[in-house]
């Protein structure tokens, strides 16, 4: 004979436990229930009782297991019925609010004031799945030369420093063979004497 199990919803957890709480409750509600699987696969049979169905839910809401050896494998197997449809609707809270959403702009939709409709028809093409009106964002990356950098940086400087004076750039150095050792030292008054008297 098949086990039958119709979990009501509506029992939330309390959020007055902690999320690692509620996983270890979690985990060991599962755990129960996996060991009364193999029984039923070993040929017991399990009815799940009204006073079942009452104390899985009255365990559920309180976040808290009792002793096991107080616990029915019928209370198991609803606890574990109303655990797995309590995760399930968590995971679906997104997709029903989603759909929520999309009724409502639909409904908005048809109404007499054609600028509530328009806006009603223009969420409804923002939507992802739809992508009418998706917003899209351009990102440019523009390259710039040394120089307008510079330029830009000096002229951020002036405003915040007063005037800002150029730096002369330095001529590139010479090899010692190419320097004209008397100009540098000043000693050539540039004027070369072409006499040259014979010895």
């Amino acid at each position: 004979m098949p086990i039958v199990a119709t979990p009501e919803v509506g029992i939330p957890l309390p959020f007055d436990t902690t999320p690692e709480e509620i996983e270890d409750f979690r985990q060991k509600a599962h755990a129960l229930f996996e060991t009364v699987q193999e029984l039923i696969k070993q040929g017991a049979e399990v009815a799940i009782t009204d006073s079942d169905k009452a104390e899985s839910h009255r365990i559920a809401a309180e976040g808290k297991l009792p002793p096991v050896r107080s616990l029915t494998p019928g209370t198991i197997i609803n606890l574990e019925a109303i655990l797995s449809e309590w995760d399930q609707e968590v995971l679906d809270v997104g997709r029903r609010l989603r759909n929520y959403v999309t009724n409502k702009l639909i409904m908005e939709s048809v109404d007499p004031d054609p600028r509530q409709r328009m806006k009603a028809l223009e969420n409804l093409g923002k939507i992802s799945t739809v992508g009418l009106f998706s917003e899209r964002i351009d990102v440019t990356v523009t390259h710039r030369t040394v120089q307008d950098i510079e330029a830009e940086l000096a002229k951020t400087l002036e405003i915040y420093m007063g005037d800002v004076q150029d730096v002369e750039e330095k001529t590139p150095t010479q090899s010692l063979a190419e320097l004209d050792i008397d100009k540098e030292l000043g000693l050539d008054d540039g004027s070369e004497s072409t006499d040259k008297s014979p010895e």
